[in-house]
């Protein structure tokens, strides 16, 4: 859980993740917004939904959610950006449809993962930095692809050739989809290298 101090930006504020402040708000959005399956590769139910409610202060996951809120109306949430770790850490984001194509995804993320690789991060009470930074969106989710680019984020290709990921899920009625995912990484000397280029 992110136990570190808030970020702020030109236009936004950045509040470490309380399940108890902003849960519902963000329930609220994935039940409206209308693109969960791009979200998280399945169709919206009930009971999937119902597994966000404890998102910002999940356990287990090493993560450090911050969620968004404009310094014009400091008390809407109206997204978050953060980092959580299965195998390494990877970066993650998500800003309400209204407040879409405003730069806000990028602003936070930018923030955050400045963050992350200049002075650190905390997570549980312990600092967190990190070398290397990982994302991974579904390849028709262009939005994502192109917050990644901007932050300087280059598609993860090994020696041996480019890899698309196929993640698969079973819905409650026993249907399977899938879903091509793509993998992206940024070095902390190449954020550092933008960073320092007018």
């Amino acid at each position: 859980m992110n136990t570190g101090k808030m970020l702020e930006t030109r236009r936004l504020l950045l509040r470490p993740g309380s399940n108890a402040r902003d849960s519902a708000s963000f329930l609220q959005m994935l039940r409206e917004d209308g693109d969960f399956r791009m979200f998280c590769g399945v169709d919206l139910s009930e009971d999937r939904l119902l597994s966000f409610s404890d998102y910002f202060e999940r356990s287990g996951h090493d993560e450090c959610i911050y969620s968004v809120f404009e310094k014009d109306a400091p008390e809407r949430f109206i997204g978050y950006v953060g980092f959580h770790r299965e195998e390494r850490y990877e970066l993650e984001f998500y800003i309400s449809k209204p407040y879409r194509s405003r730069g806000y995804c990028t602003e936070a993320a930018r923030a955050a993962v400045g963050q992350l690789f200049g002075e650190g991060l905390s997570v549980d009470g312990a600092a967190l930095t990190e070398n290397r930074l990982y994302s991974s969106t579904i390849v028709d989710n262009i939005p994502a692809v192109r917050v990644l680019e901007k932050l300087g984020f280059k598609r993860n290709t090994p020696e041996d050739g480019p890899v698309l990921l196929m993640v698969g899920f079973i819905d409650d009625d026993g249907n399977f989809t899938e879903n091509s995912v793509a993998e992206y990484v940024l070095a902390k000397e190449d954020n550092l290298a933008r960073q320092a280029t007018p």
